[in-house]
């Protein structure tokens, strides 16, 4: 989902949500599932194309949604975003490097199974202690590669 934020007349603003329709974005679901949790109607829907894929967009007021709903909104996109690159990090940490029990244990797996174990990795160490802002401002993963070993074995022994 793409968040387009334009200023109106006196203080006010319309926030614009754009949902692909080919290629959905990882937080779509759960960003609508927010607003029908939350009874929260759009201003306007509309679908355009913007270098040939298609949106659906939904255009709300900025004082309907509210900074709190806005903040709810970001912090889910912000959550989908630490799973992702946990899920690209873990099994770079399970397979590369010099060769430890873990290393061998992984590529001893099967794909789903691994699948699983770094699905578990990934929903332990999601918090906000396992990322850094690089000087241009992206997130980072910034995992100890022997913690991600440690509880990879452990998950293993408690199969």
């Amino acid at each position: 989902m793409i968040i387009r934020v334009e200023p109106r007349d006196w203080d006010m603003y319309t926030v614009q949500m754009f949902f692909s329709q080919t290629r959905p974005h990882a937080e779509d679901p759960e960003v609508r599932r927010y607003l029908a949790d939350n009874g929260l109607e759009p201003r306007r829907q509309s679908e355009v194309e913007l270098d040939g894929e298609k949106f659906q967009v939904l255009s709300f007021g900025g004082c309907y949604l509210g900074a709190h709903r806005m903040q709810a909104i970001a912090d889910i996109q912000k959550a989908v975003v630490q799973r992702e690159l946990l899920a690209e990090a873990i099994p770079l940490m399970l397979t590369a490097g010099a060769e430890t029990d873990a290393h061998r244990l992984a590529a001893a797996m099967t794909d789903a199974a691994l699948e699983k174990a770094v699905g578990l990795l990934v929903e332990h160490f999601n918090d906000d202690s396992s990322f850094e802002t690089d000087a241009e401002g992206q997130l980072q993963v910034v995992l100890n590669a022997a913690d991600v070993h440690a509880r990879f074995l452990e998950l293993d022994a408690a199969r």
